[in-house]
């Protein structure tokens, strides 16, 4: 992403990609919840494409995976 998703430009960028996916997130943007911002919205249609991509098995991974103080497998997927 070129610009900061809190700013019109980096709403606008993400907004593109994310429509293909969720047609009716213009609709939930038009009609806002109390202290949910836009961004947090986008980020929370970015967080379940991801889980969408992960349960049809079309994820990719940025990184290798590591383990956490826990052991629990760390990666970054989209």
């Amino acid at each position: 992403m070129v610009h900061n998703k809190k700013t019109e430009e980096g709403l606008a960028e993400r907004l593109a990609l994310l429509s293909p996916i969720f047609p009716e997130i213009q609709r939930h943007l038009a009609d806002p919840q109390p202290r949910v911002g836009a961004d947090d919205l986008l980020d929370a249609a970015a967080a379940a494409w991801t889980a969408l991509k992960r349960n049809r098995g079309e994820r990719s991974c940025v990184c290798t995976s590591k383990r956490d103080e826990k052991g629990l497998s760390v990666a970054i997927f989209y």
